[in-house]
């Protein structure tokens, strides 16, 4: 009776394979960790290339395992490494992302066996219409394979679980809604920057459905308009090469076309008066997670499970996707009314302490966890 009576009081095991996503698995990680033990493990390449991991405030201590996950490099070591470290640590529950690369595939089929309980983050239930998550066969493959073993699906938001249940209308398991929370929130302590006046940021890996051509009409239009701006693109990706010269050519244009550091971006965001979203098609956005982080409000597309964390006229401003004309009358708006400016970035930051707030989505998060498991472990 005493031992049934521990085994009721002991707190549940987590393990989070996460060989991409780092600093938003590490922030999931640091809010779960109030709650139950975690172990996190992350790839080498990715950890070094996301936000400080120092810099993010941790209330109760968890493990985290760095692994060279590179399989032309250390990655004959690394990837089996990485596998006993989850197998080791003896998690009720182990979640993962969906990314269809080998390493992931691979754990799944190997702990398959085990009869764990797999939770599986859905980023792109459907892949992007140009450029993002892959879509040859091969990588339909792998994806089909992870949503079969999986027990529960986590997406961002209902418009991510609606996609998902049309993409995999076989899946059985629950799916449940667990917000995109923020990235690249300025250490606690850190100076406040400033936005600097009239500045517009475009940020993040320059793909075609990430609306770049549509941005660059806009702005277009707000020059010829007369409306005083400064539009940063900072990113890399094909779109950045096929319109990089037509942007040089744009006086009020700044690229950076380079790796930007995790410090560099968060002072990019800070510096921002508004953030743009044009996004063609959309599942959820990590870099609209960053600006709600960082106090800015955006302009962005009412596409995917955008409008799941956008309420117009309240964090931001919503327009159609592909409506450059649409998309200059709301960056017109935001950067000539002080007040509309003020408005829109209070909501945004109250959008960060509530919807997207780590610890709300831990505690939510949680409960799901325990259906899973099936035990009384707390």
């Amino acid at each position: 009776m005493h031992g049934k009576a521990a085994t009721r009081r002991r707190r549940l095991r987590v393990a989070i394979y996460a060989p991409h996503f780092a600093e938003y698995s590490y922030r999931l990680a640091a809010a779960l960790a109030r709650h139950c033990d975690v172990r996190l493990v992350l790839n080498r390449k990715d950890a070094n290339q996301q936000w400080e991991l120092t810099n993010i405030a941790v209330t109760d201590p968890f493990e985290t395992r760095i692994r060279d996950l590179s399989v032309r490099r250390a990655g004959v070591i690394g990837i089996p490494s990485s596998f006993i470290d989850v197998i080791s640590f003896r998690p009720d529950v182990i979640h993962c992302h969906e990314v269809p690369e080998i390493y992931t595939s691979r754990l799944i089929q190997f702990l398959r066996p085990l009869g764990i309980p797999l939770v599986l983050t859905v980023h792109d239930a459907i892949p992007h219409s140009e450029g993002g998550s892959g879509t040859s066969p091969r990588e339909d493959g792998w994806r089909g394979r992870m949503r079969a073993a999986a027990s529960l699906v986590t997406t961002h938001g209902e418009s991510c679980i609606a996609d998902f249940r049309r993409a995999s209308p076989d899946f059985t398991g629950e799916v449940v809604s667990s917000m995109h929370g923020v990235l690249m929130v300025p250490p606690v302590g850190a100076p406040v920057i400033e936005p600097e006046p009239a500045r517009i940021l475009f940020f993040g890996r320059m793909w075609a459905y990430k609306g770049l051509d549509v941005f660059v009409d806009a702005i277009d239009m707000l020059t010829k308009r007369g409306v005083t701006h400064e539009a940063i693109v900072a990113g890399r990706g094909p779109e950045m090469t096929r319109l990089g010269a037509r942007m040089e050519a744009m006086p009020t244009v700044k690229m950076i076309n380079a790796y930007i550091s995790p410090q560099d971006t968060g002072r990019l965001f800070q510096s921002a008066t508004v953030v743009a979203l044009p996004y063609k098609d959309a599942s959820q956005s990590g870099v609209l997670a960053s600006a709600y982080g960082n106090s800015r409000p955006v302009v962005a597309s009412a596409t995917g499970g955008i409008p799941d964390v956008v309420t117009d006229g309240v964090n931001g401003l919503l327009v159609p996707p592909g409506d450059a004309v649409a998309l200059a009358d709301a960056l017109e708006r935001v950067l000539t009314s002080n007040s509309l400016a003020a408005a829109l970035a209070e909501g945004a930051r109250q959008t960060a302490a509530g919807l997207l707030n780590w610890d709300q989505i831990a505690e939510r998060l949680l409960s799901s966890y325990h259906k899973v498991v099936g035990s009384p472990v707390h």
